[in-house]
């Protein structure tokens, strides 16, 4: 199966912009979406990953890749969210989070 590009609307939520990005490569409606993403990742964390810095800077350069439900997920600080069947994404930093 193809790679799927989400790019996160602003004010998005990234925990949401991952969900819709899984419908959109599975094809579904993103309240179909199962496991849950809660399953899987805290979504409250996935949120402040990529939240202003102390200072208020904005993060910049930063992903995160993990597995969901024989998919791989990596959203990255720039907005994009990318999903890909797990084997094909051929990104071998799953589970990393960059600064």
């Amino acid at each position: 199966m193809a790679h799927t590009v989400y790019s996160r609307d602003d004010g998005e939520r990234l925990s949401t912009a991952v969900v819709n990005a899984i419908a959109a490569h599975e094809d579904t409606d993103p309240n179909d979406v199962r496991p849950q993403l809660y399953d899987v990742v805290d979504p409250d964390a996935l949120d402040a990953l990529f939240g202003p810095r102390v200072d208020g800077k904005p993060r910049k350069g930063g992903k995160i890749v993990f597995a969901y439900h024989g998919h791989q997920v990596s959203a990255h600080s720039d907005g994009d969210v990318y999903v890909g069947d797990a084997d094909e994404t051929g990104d071998s930093d799953a589970g990393s989070a960059d600064e």
